[in-house]
């Protein structure tokens, strides 16, 4: 197959990742870093974020889901991986043969993990998931020491972490967060004074370890905050973090249009006046979302340029005005650009979502190219 060039891609800083990732692990020291790679390292690449991380000294690894611990561990990933949520009993199977750590969402899952581990012949261990107000999975805090107890009497299964997880700590108003927490260290003081021994606990994710230094305890989980992106603008920048993806394009082709000519699907923008319209090759189809239509931006020559019309799945439209841009020229969506970074938060609430959507929504059809620089 010849070699195609790439026009749209993603780029993959993997120095600023790891600049991250020092940064994290200096901020919470001496807690230790359990990197989270789910969802592909958020749209980054797992396998190459998970090797670069381990290299750099990461021991811990989170994903969401069995599979994505398979590719990992088949790519030789060196690491510890704990399996966020819940399992179905033939990948909980799967996941104990393959060394995997269990998560233990609810009270059924006990049964479960002691009968499969007992059928190995192994010990299984396990994290246990607390609710302490997040209303997804986990034992309910209040509820929860009877069922660690009961964990810690099987010699099929280990205790290796107890963790829970902040549904508000991005957000500006933390009051609910101190609930929680204080939920989870009740339950900790608990633990410890019913003669139960466990190596790690952990609750902060990325907001967390951004604002709440009492919430490190020995572990932390860090997602967003490694690829260089503050959870929501509600979150301090307390932390010099620097964008690891850098979405662009390249201008395909620079169009001359009389006013009232309508752009695009349902005739949502008309030129005011005559002007140019630059096309890019990208769309939804790559991550670019339809509510960017008539409210995204671009960033072309160090200049940001509205999206106008509706994007469609593989073009979008910008409008230029009489400037000079030509086909060829790159056009910036986030990231590092030779005219300084565009934030990948920002842009997100400019169509009220969070970087996280972004970064998880580029898809599969756009190149990432790693760069050490």
């Amino acid at each position: 197959m010849p070699t195609i060039p790439n026009y749209t891609v993603a780029e993959i800083n993997l120095t600023n990742l790891l600049e991250n990732y020092r940064l994290i692990r200096q901020r919470v020291a001496p807690a230790e870093v359990m990197a989270v790679i789910k969802a592909n390292a958020y749209g980054h690449g797992a396998v190459v974020v998970g090797k670069t991380l381990a290299a750099a000294g990461a021991k811990y690894f989170a994903v969401a889901r069995l599979s994505e611990a398979l590719e990992l561990i088949e790519s030789g990933l060196n690491g510890t991986i704990l399996l966020f949520g819940s399992l179905f009993p033939d990948e909980m199977e799967i996941a104990l043969k393959y060394g995997c750590r269990i998560t233990i969402t609810c009270p059924e899952d006990i049964h479960l993990v002691k009968q499969i581990a007992g059928r190995l012949d192994m010990t299984a261990q396990v994290h246990i998931k607390v609710d302490t107000g997040m209303g997804r999975v986990g034992l309910l805090w209040d509820s929860a020491l009877e069922h660690i107890k009961t964990v810690s009497t099987q010699p099929e299964l280990f205790i290796e972490g107890i963790y829970t997880h902040f549904a508000t700590a991005d957000m500006r108003d933390k009051s609910y967060v101190h609930i929680q927490l204080q939920r989870f260290q009740q339950l900790l003081t608990a633990i410890e004074q019913a003669g139960i021994r466990v190596p790690y606990y952990h609750a902060a994710n990325s907001g967390a370890i951004l604002d709440l230094p009492e919430a490190y305890f020995n572990m932390v989980r860090p997602g967003i905050a490694l690829y260089g992106h503050y959870p929501t603008t509600d979150t301090t920048e307390s932390l010099p973090l620097r964008p690891v993806m850098t979405l662009r394009t390249v201008v395909a082709q620079v169009r001359k249009l009389p006013a009232g000519v309508s752009i695009s699907y349902g005739q949502r923008y008309f030129t005011r006046h005559e002007t140019a319209i630059a096309v890019l090759p990208i769309g939804y189809a790559d991550g670019v979302f339809r509510s960017f239509s008539n409210t995204g931006k671009v960033m072309i020559k160090g200049k940001f340029y509205p999206i106008v019309g509706t994007v469609t799945m593989d073009q979008i439209m910008v409008e230029i005005g009489e400037d000079n841009v030509q086909v060829g020229d790159k056009a910036f969506f986030w990231g590092e650009t030779p005219d300084g970074t565009i934030s990948a938060t920002q842009v997100a609430a400019q169509i009220g979502t969070i970087a996280y959507e972004l970064c998880c929504a580029v898809s599969r059809r756009v190149p990432r190219i790693y760069l050490n620089k």
